[in-house]
Order: structure tokens, then C-alpha cells, then sequence
């Protein structure tokens, strides 16, 4: 299980090969649980082709407890999540993600 700090919109969200600006956060339904995912903004591109702006969406796994406590530092709220770890159920995850959400460039945490 992992910890969750929810964050303000317009943050960015750095990870090992770049970085989004965060929008939303949403909950979609998988079985009988809950996914939590982010939505964001990314650029993708080249200096001798252009740039273009892309939706990212970061699945970050399935919710355990929503918004349970306070982080201390920032004072954000923190929800408690299960990241999905089987390859079977990523793969299932990840068509569902394309199907809700077209055209978008998608994440799976693990």
C-alpha cells in the first residue's frame, strides 16, 4: 500500500522521464473498488519538429481509504492506495483507460 498526497491544480508532477502539470483528479469504477487516477497536461516533441500538448493520464491504483488523514508537510489531504502490480489486471486497466479515455497518453503506477 502506498500514500497518496493530493495536490492543488496546476502543479507539477515530475517523475523519472519528465513531468505534467497536474488538472484534475478523478475515480473510476474497476470490479468492485475504485481506481484513482490524475489528469494532466504534458509536452511532447522536439527542437527541429515543434512541441505539442498532450492529456497524460497517471493511474496511481485502486483506493484503500479516501482522503483518511492530513499530510503534515503540506497540509493536503492523503488517501491510501493499492498500486496494481499484475500484469493481467494492468492490461485490463489500461483498455478501460483507452476506452474512457481516447487519445491520451497513459500512465500506470506500480
Amino acid at each position: 500500500m502506498k500514500e497518496h498526497v493530493h495536490v492543488l491544480p496546476n502543479t507539477e508532477i515530475v517523475f523519472t522521464s519528465g513531468s505534467y502539470t497536474f488538472q484534475k483528479e478523478g475515480r473510476l469504477p474497476y470490479e468492485n473498488r475504485e481506481l484513482l487516477y490524475i489528469e494532466g497536461v504534458t509536452t511532447a516533441g522536439s527542437v527541429c519538429c515543434g512541441a505539442v500538448e498532450c492529456r497524460i493520464i497517471h493511474v496511481l491504483g485502486l483506493i484503500v481509504s479516501w482522503r483518511c488523514k492530513v499530510d503534515r508537510a503540506s497540509g493536503n489531504p492523503v488517501s491510501e492506495i493499492d498500486p496494481v502490480t499484475d500484469p493481467v489486471t494492468r492490461e485490463d486497466i489500461r483498455r478501460l483507460i483507452y476506452r474512457t479515455f481516447p487519445s491520451s497518453l497513459v500512465m500506470l503506477e506500480s
